[in-house]
């Protein structure tokens, strides 16, 4: 029998110390509330150190600590002095394990934990390459983890690339996405006849929705000249709405409008704005399009359109082969959307065509598909990879403290 002793101890009377910029209300925010009470559930201690934020209260509802720091910092004298506070902190409070989730807090938290001598986790949330004003040693410090990671295989080996991660440090886990929202049953019916009413959908046929910020690399330019291959091949019945997420760019909508009127397809494109985006556009939609020119660093828009149960057609680029697997990376049978290649209307026209060609049982079974591969980008599965991630780690310096002691 295998010998279950302090070689591999799991998360019970544990603690672990999560590091960031502040609780305010943000995705990362939010992750690392999420991470908290997933430990407090394990039997762990969570601990979280970061500035001020709205969010301290629904931390300690959770089950965890708030620690002040001046994690904020961009000066080098404050970012030694939050690596003096943080192995004070580690010390005092019989920290475990330390997870960092910026750049920042990484430098303090790497020259802590390295005197400590405990495991030290980091996450990357933007791309490696992404812009900062912190030193460049900071940027350096979040690829120095014990264990690195990152919400998509695709900016994993991105991060290891840019930075020499080796491969046994680096790690994809699910990117934490709240999906609760994207279930057609959850959203109001009042949300949903909003959209309809923005969109001008009156009639029963078809709707073809793109759902992304107003950015030229989301790919709006090329929806629309794919629309009119399709029109000229004969399309009708069938309505294609741009959902613009975020902040609204009058100058690029401008530029969207003029297009849509240049290819003649006024009525047959329609542009919506922020408050009628998300999932009640999606509920009203029977295909999702995500045309992303850039490569996606995790795919948002195509998760939720694949947890709405939307066969999706999306760039074969970035991130999004693994939010939509289509052939001939899986068989047919294990197809939950069309790929193609990014930046060519006639590839994407086909693409659509393809998912508009669908049968009835062939769309409902691609549907079920779609719901069921969401999950690998969940929430609770990310906590589930992260208290994974946690185990091995403790486990690892374990085993080095009892060879250390022989």
């Amino acid at each position: 029998m295998r010998d279950a002793s302090p070689q591999e101890p799991g998360l019970e009377g544990r603690t672990v110390l999560q590091v960031l910029p502040a609780l305010d209300g943000g995705r990362v925010s939010r992750l690392v509330l999420a991470i908290a009470a997933a430990l407090g559930r394990a039997g762990a201690r969570a601990l979280v150190a970061a500035e001020k934020g709205p969010l301290i209260g629904e931390l300690q509802a959770a089950g965890g600590e708030w620690i002040p720091l001046d994690a904020r910092t961009r000066s080098p004298v404050g970012l030694v002095r939050n690596a003096a506070t943080l192995s004070g902190l580690i010390g005092r409070e019989a920290v475990d394990l330390v997870h960092a989730h910026a750049r920042g807090p990484a430098w303090s938290a790497h020259g802590a934990t390295r005197l400590a001598r405990r495991p030290f986790i980091t996450s990357f949330h933007t791309s490696p390459d992404a812009t900062s004003r912190l030193p460049a040693i900071a940027s350096w410090s979040l690829a120095r983890g014990d264990a690195v990671l990152a919400g998509s295989s695709y900016l994993a080996g991105r991060i290891g690339a840019a930075h020499g991660v080796d491969a046994q440090r680096l790690a994809a886990v699910s990117p934490g996405l709240d999906l609760s929202g994207f279930e057609p049953a959850r959203v109001p019916r009042e949300a949903s006849v909003g959209f309809r009413l923005a969109a001008g959908l009156t009639g029963s046929g078809r709707v073809v929705v793109h759902q992304a910020r107003l950015d030229p690399a989301k790919g709006q330019m090329v929806v629309i000249d794919a629309v009119r291959l399709l029109v000229n091949g004969g399309l009708t019945e069938t309505v294609f709405v741009l959902a613009c997420e975020g902040i609204e760019r009058a100058d690029y909508r401008a530029r969207l409008e003029q297009r849509i009127q240049a290819q003649g397809l006024d009525g047959i494109v329609r542009l919506v704005g922020s408050a009628d985006a998300g999932a009640c556009a999606l509920v009203a939609a029977d295909l999702a399009v995500v045309a992303s020119t850039e490569p996606e660093a995790v795919g948002r828009n195509a998760i939720e359109a694949i947890a709405m149960g939307l066969p999706a057609i999306v760039s074969d680029d970035g991130a999004l082969p693994e939010v939509v697997p289509a052939p001939p990376g899986v068989g047919a049978a294990d197809r939950v959307g069309f790929r193609v290649a990014p930046g060519d209307p006639l590839a994407l026209a086909e693409g659509i065509g393809a998912g508009l060609s669908l049968g009835r049982g062939e769309h409902a079974a691609m549907a079920q598909r779609a719901r069921a591969h969401a999950v690998r980008f969940s929430r609770g599965r990310m906590q589930e990879d992260l208290l994974g991630v946690y185990r091995r780690l403790l486990i690892v310096r374990g085993r080095a403290k009892i060879a250390g002691n022989h």
